[in-house]
Formats: C-alpha cells, structure tokens, sequence
C-alpha cells in the first residue's frame, strides 16, 4: 500500500511552498502591474523580497507586461528589478546547463545579450532606489555571468545586506560566486558561510548556507564516493547540524520566503553523509516540498531519490 506522501506530486517551485507567492504568481501570470506593485508593497521593508521577485520573473512572457511597465513608469526601481530579472532566467534559459565548451556561439551571444541588459536594468533600479536589496541581490548573480571577481560581487552582497534583515538569498548566490568555479576558493565559500550564520539572528534564515557551502565543498569532487565521504566527515556533519539548531531547527524559526531551500539543502547534507535521524527532522517538515539544489547535481531521478531518501530515514 503506498504511503499518502508517495501518491502527492513533489513541489518544487518558490511559487508552490508559500501560498502568498502563488497568488503572486497568478496576478503575474495575468500581466497585472497594479497587482504586482501592491504584492511587493505589501510585504515588510526589510525582508527578503528576491524571493517574490524570481516567482514572477519565471513566469513564461512576464517580460511583455513587465517592459510596459518600464515603459510607463520611468521611476519605478520595482519594474527595472523585475524586469531586469526577468533578462537574467532567459539568458541563463538560452546557455542551458551545459558545460561551457558544449554551449555554441549562437547560445553564448543570446546569453550575453540578456545579461548585459539584465546589468543595466538592474543598475537603472538602484540608482532609483539605492535601498532596493532584491536588484542588489540579482546584480551578484549578473557579476557571476559577466566574469567580474568575487571582490565586486562581495561589494554587491553587503549593499545587498545593508537593506535586508535576513539577506539568505544574496548569501546563497554570493556562495556560488565565491566557488573555485567562478574564481574564488572553498576557504572563502566556507569563511562567509560561518561569518552568515555567526552574525545572524538565530532562529532566522541567516546561516543557513553553511548547509551550502559544504555542498559545495562536496561537489569539488564529481565522483559519487568521494562526495559521501566527505559529507560524512563528523566535524562537517556536526557543523551543519548545528548550523541547522540555529537556523531553521530553532524554536524561533518562522517559515519565511526560502524555508524550503534551507531544509532541503540541509536534508540532502545530511542524507547523503549518512546521517538519517538528524536529516529526518528535515524530511518530516519538508513533506511533499522540496527545492532541487543538491538533489538534481547528484542525479538526474531527484525527484525519486529524495523521496527514497526520506522512506530510508525513516519519515516517508
């Protein structure tokens, strides 16, 4: 008899996992501006909003309605953010996930195009609204793609965490930019990861990457062993077990816009360094939500094989 967790499709999508979001979603899939600006207004000054932004900018010709709004309303940072955004996932879109030397000239030429308007949308935005964290957050990623050194992309988070009380998005893509991959080095990642965790508010968001970070320290090496292995390491499964107790694990912890991610990339950790009763507690509180980093790097059945690993820990 199947359990009730395995006949329920898997939840994905930022737009699935909170419910504000997905009417967020709906009101941009309709190409309503008005509703769109009173979504944004709506939420707290200080927030993580680059969440909300990316749930609008993944919805497929959100960019028509989006330059009208550019068009119409010279002054407004929120329209340029998203719009600039949206620029961003279509040209990501155009490079595919392919390894560089795979990508043609065709698709690196698209690719540029939408990230070099991305930046100028983006820079527009914050020259309007210097406090504006989202645009700040999304210009890490656009220093990523145009090849610009972590430095600049460090200077981007902290403008990014001047204006965010709990700024975990712009952690999670400083923590990419940081990589051997972009130029920077796995101290680097695993240095602002514990400095994210010991400045933040317990109980919050802030710190979570350090469940990031060893991921990423895993992935240093594509061999499946030697990815556990290392994940299995008790001082760095201790570490992010802590960093969880802090974090999402806390008796403070609010769900906020990016939980999902956070327990996800914790559940995977701690999983995959074959730590099932800590990586249960993830499971349980996910139940049929999940974010696929981590998961889709190791395999392409993620799907399936986060569902096993839950049943393996026991909460499936």
């Amino acid at each position: 008899m199947l359990l009730l967790d395995q006949l329920r499709p898997l939840r994905t999508s930022d737009a699935e996992h909170s419910p504000d979001l997905a009417v967020l979603r709906r009101v941009a899939k309709a190409g309503d501006w008005p509703g769109v600006v009173a979504h944004f207004d709506g939420l707290p000054p200080r927030a993580d909003h680059a969440v909300a932004v990316r749930v609008v900018a993944d919805v497929d010709g959100a960019e028509r309605f989006l330059q009208r709004a550019v068009d119409t309303d010279r002054d407004s940072s929120l329209a340029r953010t998203l719009l600039g955004v949206r620029c961003v996932v279509l040209g990501w879109k155009a490079r595919t996930s392919a390894y560089a030397a795979n990508v043609s000239p065709a698709q690196w030429r698209v690719f540029h195009d939408h990230i070099h308007r991305a930046e100028r949308l983006l820079t527009d935005a914050v020259a309007i609204e210097p406090g504006n964290a989202a645009a700040w957050t999304e210009r890490i990623v656009t220093a990523r793609a145009m090849g610009f050194a972590p430095e600049e992309a460090r200077r981007r988070y902290d403008r990014a965490a001047e204006h965010c009380d709990v700024p975990y998005t712009a952690q999670a893509h400083l923590i990419q930019n940081l990589c051997p991959k972009w130029g920077g080095s796995i101290k680097s990642v695993q240095d602002f990861a514990r400095e994210c965790l010991k400045a933040g508010k317990p109980g919050t968001l802030a710190g979570a990457v350090v469940a990031n970070a060893h991921i990423e320290r895993a992935f240093t090496d594509d061999r499946l062993f030697r990815i556990r292995d290392y994940l299995s390491r008790r001082q760095v499964r201790d570490e992010i077990a802590a960093a969880a107790a802090r974090t999402v694990l806390h008796g403070d912890f609010e769900q906020e816009h990016g939980w999902v991610r956070a327990h996800s990339a914790f559940a995977f950790a701690l999983y995959e360094g074959g730590d099932l009763p800590r990586s249960a507690q993830h499971f349980a509180r996910l139940g049929n939500l999940m974010a696929p980093y981590g998961w889709e790097q190791m395999s392409n059945n993620w799907r399936s094989d986060f569902r096993h690993a839950g049943r393996t820990a026991g909460v499936r």
